[in-house]
């Protein structure tokens, strides 16, 4: 059986294919085989746990809260300072607005019947 060119061609491959085929060896795994393959991803840290959220958020509010209770105190008591200052100062300021008005009277400044009348008082003309 004579085989034409085409066929020839096919046959010479496939022998070239089977002697490499006889020639491989399959690569095998290592006595023992390989090791573990970790497939699993990491924990990773992911911030602060929610526990220590509320705690911190407890510590700043009752922090916040003490010196916004401070400060509370602080301005009552300079408040109560000035207030002392100013119940001190009071008779001083009134006696000297009764000098004033009493020279005013005295020259004839203010009339001393304004005051007197029983109806509706009515501020003086200049």
């Amino acid at each position: 059986i004579s085989l034409s060119s085409s066929s020839r061609k096919k046959s010479d491959n496939m022998n070239a294919a089977r002697k490499m085929m006889a020639a491989y060896l399959q690569d095998l795994p290592p006595p023992g085989g390989y090791p573990e393959v970790r497939y699993r991803a990491k924990p990773t840290v992911r911030g602060p746990s929610g526990a220590m959220i509320w705690g911190l958020s407890v510590v700043f509010v009752t922090v916040g809260f003490y010196r916004v209770g401070q400060t509370n105190i602080a301005r009552r008591a300079e408040k109560e300072e000035k207030r002392e200052a100013r119940f001190a100062i009071a008779p001083l300021l009134q006696a000297e607005e009764d000098l004033r008005y009493v020279q005013a009277r005295r020259n004839g400044e203010v009339s001393s019947n304004v005051y007197k009348s029983a109806g509706i008082w009515f501020p003086p003309t200049k």
